[in-house]
C-alpha cells in the first residue's frame, strides 16, 4: 500500500472531522450526556479502578476513555461545561472504522484513492452519524472493535481478531452476538493451522489482554462490581422494547415500553419468544458459513468465504438480535449500517444499503425529534412503518445471501 494514498485518507479525515466538529450540536440525548458527566467527575475525583462506585452500568473500556477525558479537562467544572465534547473522541473511532472499510472494499485494479471516494458513504453517512454526533451516543465505537475484528477474521489473522473482539466485548457485551461468526471465520483456519506455540498465543495474548484491561479494578478490588454489570446486562429494562421499532410493534399494540416482557402467549415469555425467534433466524443466517466450514474440514481444502456473503451474515446477525429481541433500544441495530455499506460498495447494490440506513435513521429520529418537524403523525416516521423496513430488509439480505449460496453451490457441482 502506497504511502501516497494512506496520506491522502489521513489528509481527507483531518478535514471531515474538522467539517463534522464545526457542525457537531452542543446539544444531544440529554439523559446521556448527565451519565457521561456523572461517570467522568467521579473517576476524575476517585481514580478508574473506582469508577463502578458512580453507578455505571457500562463496561470497563469505555470508562478509560471517560477517564482520559476528565484528566484532559483537569476540573468538574470543566467536565460539565465540556462533556459535550465526547462525541468529538467517538468521532475518531468512526474514521478508524472507514479505514477498514478501505480495506475492505479495495481490490488489486482498484487505486486506493477511487476506494477512499467510495468510503465517504460510510464516512459522511448522516444516519451512521446520528448516533455519534447528534445523539452523543457511543455506538460507533462499539462497531469499530466489532468490525475491526471481523476484518482480521476474513483476513485469517487469528491474533489481531481476537484482540480487536476482546476490546469490543469490554466496552458493550452486545458484542458477544458477533461471536458465532467469528467463531465460524477462525475455527477452520485454527485446525488446518494448529500448532501447540500457536494455540499458547491464542489463548494468552487475548487472556493477557482481558487481565491487563481488569487491572486498575483488580488493584481496588472492584473485579465484582464488574461481573455485577454484566450480570445485570440481562433485564436491565424488562420490557418489550425500548423504542426499538421491530417485530414486536408488528405483532402487538399499546405501549411497548411499558409492557412487561414476561407476558406470555401460549405459556412462554414474550423474551423467551424473542430469544427462540433470534437464535432460530441466526441459525439461518450462520448456516452456509458453517457448511463452508464444514467441507473446508472434511476435504482438507482452503477455508474461503466470499465477501458478499460475509458481508450479508455479519449485518444480519445485528439486525436479527435488535429486530426479534425484547428489551432492544432504537441504537441496537447501529453495528449492522457498516455491513451494509461495504456490501453496497462491493456489490454496486445500493438499495439495501439506502434501505437500512433510511430505517435506521427514521427510528433514531422518531425518538429523538431533533430536527423538529412540524409533524411527526405522518406514516414515514411511524413505528409500525420503520419496523416494516427493518423487515423487508432483512427479507431482502436472507435472499441475497441465499441466492449467493445456491449460485456458488451450482458452480462447485
Amino acid at each position: 500500500m502506497k504511502f501516497e494514498g494512506i496520506a491522502t485518507y489521513i489528509m481527507v479525515s483531518v478535514l471531515l472531522y474538522a467539517l463534522f466538529i464545526f457542525l457537531m450540536p452542543q446539544s444531544s440525548y440529554h439523559l446521556d450526556m448527565l451519565l457521561w458527566q456523572k461517570w467522568t467527575v467521579h473517576t476524575f475525583e476517585y481514580g478508574l479502578g473506582n469508577a463502578y462506585g458512580s453507578g455505571t452500568d457500562y463496561l470497563p473500556l469505555y470508562h478509560y476513555i471517560l477517564y482520559l477525558f476528565g484528566k484532559i479537562q483537569g476540573s468538574t467544572a470543566k467536565i460539565a461545561f465540556n462533556i459535550h465534547w465526547l462525541k468529538a473522541i467517538t468521532l475518531v473511532f468512526h474514521f478508524i472504522s472507514a479505514w477498514f472499510v478501505i480495506l475492505f472494499i479495495r481490490h488489486k485494479e482498484d487505486t486506493l484513492h477511487k476506494s477512499i471516494i467510495y468510503a465517504l458513504f460510510y464516512l459522511a453517512n448522516i444516519a451512521i452519524l446520528y448516533n455519534s454526533i447528534i445523539w452523543g451516543q457511543v455506538d460507533a465505537i462499539l462497531t469499530c472493535f466489532v468490525f475491526t475484528s471481523c476484518y482480521f477474521a476474513f483476513q485469517k489473522r487469528i491474533i489481531l481478531c481476537l484482540v480487536f473482539f476482546i476490546l469490543a466485548l469490554n466496552f458493550k457485551l452486545q458484542a458477544i452476538i458477533f461471536l458465532p461468526l467469528i467463531a465460524l471465520m477462525v475455527f477452520p483456519p485454527m485446525i488446518q493451522n494448529f500448532s501447540l506455540n500457536r494455540l499458547l498465543l491464542w489463548i494468552g495474548i487475548p487472556v493477557g489482554l482481558q487481565l491487563l484491561i481488569l487491572l486498575p479494578f483488580i488493584v481496588q478490588g472492584e473485579v465484582s462490581s464488574v461481573w455485577k454489570v454484566v450480570a445485570n446486562s440481562v433485564d436491565h429494562f424488562p420490557v418489550v422494547s425500548m423504542n426499538a421499532f421491530n417485530f414486536w410493534d408488528l405483532v402487538l399494540s399499546g405501549d411497548l415500553m411499558r409492557m412487561p416482557d414476561s407476558t406470555t402467549f401460549i405459556g412462554i415469555s414474550y423474551k423467551n419468544w424473542g430469544l427462540i425467534l433470534f437464535f432460530t433466524a441466526s441459525f439461518f443466517a450462520l448456516l452456509p458459513i458453517f457448511k463452508k466450514g464444514i467441507h473446508s474440514l472434511r476435504k482438507k481444502v482452503n477455508f474461503k468465504v466470499g465477501n458478499q456473503q460475509f458481508m450479508l451474515t455479519a449485518a444480519l446477525i445485528p439486525l436479527l438480535f435488535f429486530f426479534f429481541n425484547t428489551q432492544m433500544h432504537e441504537r441496537y441495530s447501529h453495528p449492522a449500517m457498516i455491513f451494509l455499506v461495504v456490501y453496497a460498495l462491493i456489490s454496486m447494490n445500493w438499495g439495501i444499503a439506502l434501505l437500512g440506513c433510511a430505517a435506521y435513521f427514521l427510528n433514531l429520529e422518531a425518538v429523538m425529534h431533533y430536527l423538529q418537524l412540524e409533524d411527526y403523525s405522518g406514516f414515514w416516521i411511524d413505528r409500525h412503518f420503520i419496523a416494516t423496513l427493518f423487515l423487508g430488509l432483512i427479507l431482502w439480505l436472507y435472499v441475497l445471501l441465499y441466492r449467493d449460496a445456491f449460485r456458488k453451490n451450482v458452480v462447485d457441482n
